[in-house]
């Protein structure tokens, strides 16, 4: 008998690593996150669309960090979206307030020509 690994016997160690990690999906696990990453994008486009004064990308960034944040204070599943959005307005509300007023000041300027 040889010491050396056959493909077959790789490709069962990979397989029996797999299974080990695999949701099970009679408990509805993998269901959840599917469901807590659609909520997540959800939140994050509505935002987008809330604060359309600022930049997407910038909306974005900070919705991530309201995201990490929330996790940070123990809210998951159902609550981390709500938790996420709610920290998010708190640092959008002043920015969309900065973002307004610098807009309305550089519409007073007279052309120059």
């Amino acid at each position: 008998m040889s010491n050396q690994k056959t493909s077959v016997d790789v490709a069962r160690a990979r397989r029996g690593r797999q299974d080990a990690f695999a949701l099970d999906r009679g408990t509805g696990t993998a269901h959840g996150v599917v469901d807590l990453h659609r909520q997540l994008l959800e939140t994050a486009f509505d935002l987008s669309v809330e604060y359309d004064t600022l930049p997407a990308g910038s909306v974005l960034r900070c919705f991530a960090r309201a995201v990490r944040m929330a996790r940070m204070k123990g809210a998951e599943g159902a609550r981390l979206p709500e938790e996420a959005r709610r920290i998010a307005e708190s640092s959008l509300r002043g920015r969309a307030a900065e973002s307004t007023r610098r807009a309305r000041g550089t519409r007073g300027l007279p052309a120059t020509a």
